[in-house]
């Protein structure tokens, strides 16, 4: 496998059945928080994807909010700021 095609991330299942991500250059894991293989695959390729070409990440990230939620693109932070008030009450709203 060449220098470029190596993973940076490599998965573990834990005897309880949920899969870790270990980064094979230091060894740190970190849980999926996931039991279901499928799933578990799924965000491995999409972690080593993301450290093969960051460059992509932010625009993918635009794409995934866009879908998600369409009139991002059109708020200001006039709207931002509306939506915090509604969550205060008392003193905290007023202010």
């Amino acid at each position: 496998m060449s220098e470029a095609m190596q993973q940076t991330f490599g998965l573990i299942r834990r005897p309880w059945g949920v899969f870790y991500v270990k980064k094979k250059a230091t060894g740190v894991q970190k849980s999926l928080k996931t039991s279901d293989k499928v799933e578990a695959v799924r965000l491995l390729v999409a972690m080593n994807e993301a450290t093969r070409q960051p460059a992509m990440n932010l625009s993918l990230a635009r794409v995934y909010l866009r879908h998600s939620d369409p009139p991002v693109s059109t708020r200001t932070w006039q709207h931002v700021m509306a939506e915090i008030i509604k969550t205060k009450s008392g003193e905290n709203q007023v202010r």
